[in-house]
């Protein structure tokens, strides 16, 4: 049932002048369209239309309207980043929409609640919307064949696989998103095209693949300029400066970086002034330019807490501590440092990113096995017929039709609710405390950089690190204790390393990171890069501040069995235990 109270379109001119004479649930309704017209541009003025529109509904007793005004007070929030204001105004407007019938609308409302939990970092109830959302959205698709609900199920798509990259799976992310582009090609949704490819652009950098990103962002700031579109101009900027950062083109990226900024500061969007505002701080650290980077970070700590971004104010915090401890101010760098820690223990969890895999298996399944009812629904049907038959040629028709579609559903759901279950496989690579590769996983990974390795004649580096004297910490301090260092040093190895390079635990306190097409000598200047790193950043327990050492043993592979080179790699690791800890040797 449809009763969500929308009026035909108009243009803005349009809804104002019949707004001139409208009285009655008819005001109600054009007010509602005129709000979700001037919210984009304006956002106080829209929502104090939807405040218009609302008490107007109240007064007439006009339900659907009142949905549609909370749901527009909702989206007047949202833009402004006053998320728990949102939220409140999203959830009202949905149990209107449930009690009308109006699915469409439901969908809408998921949607939205998906999207400010994805701001503020809740990814597991961010995914959990995003998939109610979803499935309305499917089953409007085949029940009533509906353009507007398949371009949603493209959106749904792409949001879904912002939450996979944000919560690492990658692999999971670039599927959902060539879904998405898919359904934006069929449906001929052109305005969705800009943003999966810069989406797609993204995952592309995060391994390692910088040219073709950097191709994707080009597209995707082309196409987003073309169209006026100031959002994602700004965040293609940003993107593009990343790429240039992470080739090591500091002058190129801060040009990008400072063009992001200037965009989205002219149309005040804060997430993109803090995404930009960030890179700077980074950036600046890493070139040395330490005040400017503490002046960018003190902008972008205030605008995270504005926003409510704990994970983008979890990595300003981090940012500050190296920066005051480049500064020698180390009392700063150890208040910064207790800061970051505790902010990050709310949000970052290895079970949180457990339970996204089991949500999405748990859909994907779901939705399979829908499929399967179906084909046995088509078994009744096909049995029933052939009873009923009168004729042979009758009889033979039927049959051989409805053979044919018990095979294609058969193939179908089996092939995909198998792939949906392959999902619960990859978490069998990762190890359970640090949300690392695990051993096995690692060995395959190498095995396959061994092949690529002898197609190429390119070398890759193996490191091989143990923690210094952990057996101290666990009999001082307990196993919790152990278990956030080994938490904590995982972190940092895999932030000091490219975002190629794998990580994994290789078991207990020792590690095995690869780096694919890295020489020896490039191995070793990393090592040493990510021992100081470690070493010079307390670990903090409680109200314990404990220093942290890792010994580093460095080999070179491709030329040899992986074998060899894993030995050669714990050899130099022992070598550097005998000669003192916290140190890097070469094999």
């Amino acid at each position: 049932m449809k009763t969500s109270g929308k009026p035909e379109r108009h243009s803005l001119l349009q809804v104002r002048k019949l707004l001139e004479t409208a009285t009655g649930r008819h005001r109600a309704d054009l007010l509602n369209e005129l709000a979700a017209i001037v919210v984009q541009e304006d956002r106080r003025e829209g929502g104090a239309i939807s405040s218009q529109a609302l008490d107007l509904s109240e007064t007439q007793g006009y339900r659907a309207g009142r949905a549609c005004a909370l749901f527009g007070l909702g989206e007047a929030a949202r833009l402004a980043g006053e998320y728990h204001v949102a939220l409140e105004q999203y959830v009202q407007a949905l149990s209107d929409f449930k009690v009308l019938g109006d699915s469409m609308q439901m969908g809408r409302c998921y949607r939205r609640l998906g999207d400010v939990q994805f701001y503020v970092n809740n990814l597991n109830l961010s995914l959990k919307h995003y998939l109610n959302a979803l499935r309305i959205f499917e089953e409007l698709s085949k029940k009533e064949n509906s353009p507007e609900a398949k371009i949603n199920c493209g959106h749904l798509m792409a949001t879904i696989g912002n939450v996979l990259r944000d919560s690492g799976d990658l692999e999971g992310s670039l599927d959902y998103y060539r879904r998405c582009h898919s359904i934006y090609i069929r449906e001929s949704f052109q305005a969705g095209i800009p943003g999966i490819l810069h989406n797609t652009g993204n995952i592309l950098q995060l391994q390692g693949n910088y040219g073709e990103a950097l191709g994707m962002y080009m597209q995707s700031l082309e196409k987003a300029e073309s169209a006026g579109d100031v959002y994602l101009t700004s965040m293609a900027l940003s993107s593009i400066g990343s790429v240039y950062m992470d080739t090591e083109e500091p002058d190129t990226a801060a040009d990008y970086f400072i063009r992001s900024l200037a965009v989205a500061e002219k149309s005040n969007r804060k997430r993109g002034i803090l995404s930009a505002t960030l890179k700077l701080v980074h950036l600046n650290r890493m070139q040395g330019n330490l005040k400017q980077a503490l002046a960018y970070s003190k902008s972008a700590e205030k605008l995270a807490k504005e926003l409510e971004n704990r994970r983008d104010h979890a990595d300003v915090l981090m940012e500050k501590a190296l920066i005051y401890r480049g500064l020698r101010k180390y009392k700063q760098a150890f208040e910064t440092s207790l800061a970051y820690q505790l902010l990050r223990e709310e949000f970052l969890s290895e079970k949180r990113i457990r339970e996204l895999d089991i949500l999405r298996v748990r859909y994907e399944t779901e939705a399979k096995e829908l499929e399967i009812g179906q084909l046995r629904r088509d078994r009744t049907v096909q049995r029933r017929m052939i009873e009923g038959a009168v004729t042979g040629l009758v009889f033979a028709g039927i049959s051989l039709v409805l053979a044919f579609r018990n095979v294609r559903f058969r193939k179908r759901a089996n092939r995909e609710l198998a792939d949906a279950y392959s999902r619960v496989e990859k978490l069998s690579q990762l190890d359970t405390l640090t949300g690392l590769a695990n051993r096995r996983a690692m060995m395959e990974t190498i095995n396959s950089e061994q092949t690529r390795s002898s197609r190429t004649g390119k070398s890759f580096g193996l490191i091989m690190a143990d923690i210094d004297k952990f057996k101290q910490v666990n009999d001082r301090y307990g196993h919790a204790c152990g278990d956030e260092v080994l938490v904590e040093v995982s972190r940092r190895l895999q932030s000091a390393f490219r975002k190629q390079d794998i990580t994994s635990r290789w078991g207990g306190e020792e590690f095995l990171i690869l780096l694919p097409e890295t020489s020896l000598r490039g191995a070793v200047k990393v090592a040493e890069k990510t021992r100081a790193l470690i070493a010079d950043t307390p670990v903090l327990w409680n109200d314990k501040s404990l220093n942290i050492t890792l010994t580093f043993g460095v080999s070179e592979g491709g030329a040899i069995p992986v074998d060899d080179a894993i030995q050669f790699a714990d050899k130099a690791l022992y070598k550097g235990k005998r000669n003192g800890r916290n140190r890097v040797e070469s094999h």
